[in-house]
């Protein structure tokens, strides 16, 4: 009976920790793109685009939201998958680490897209814009 007993706490315990980190995660999540959205027209006003750059630009930056909003999406589809896997599994299974992997899988392919983005707009910028670009991704590195 005790045993039992503890079992039921372990796995209260286990789901309350998790829950909590989906809420830190989601809190988190939220507040980095609105800061990310913000920070990107911050940078194309410090480069000091010229009309013909901001031209170029337009078929870089839809291109990009398009792919960032389809791996962000499969993101958000695998977490919700991953939570559907934890509800029936109750442990680390083969299920759970394949759900981890597909998300994981996600957010490699947005990483790329994005600096695939990077270098494409880095294409179009003067030596001087160049400078700024580097630093202002090398900073936003440092800062993640």
């Amino acid at each position: 009976m005790i045993m039992y007993k503890r079992i039921i706490f372990f796995t209260l315990f286990l789901l309350l920790i998790i829950g909590c980190g989906f809420f830190i995660g989601d809190y988190f999540q939220k507040d980095t793109e609105k800061h990310a959205g913000h920070s990107h027209q911050n940078l194309h006003q410090m480069l000091n685009l010229t009309p013909a750059q901001y031209s170029d630009l337009r078929p870089i930056e839809k291109r990009f939201a398009e792919q960032k909003s389809l791996y962000e999406n499969q993101i958000h589809l695998a977490n919700m998958e991953l939570g559907d896997i934890m509800r029936q599994e109750k442990a680390y299974t083969p299920k759970v680490q394949a759900a981890v992997k597909k998300i994981h899988v996600a957010m490699g392919h947005l990483q790329e897209v994005t600096l695939v983005h990077f270098f494409e707009m880095r294409a179009i910028l003067d030596e001087e814009q160049a400078h700024v670009l580097d630093d202002y991704a090398a900073d936003a590195m440092h800062e993640h």
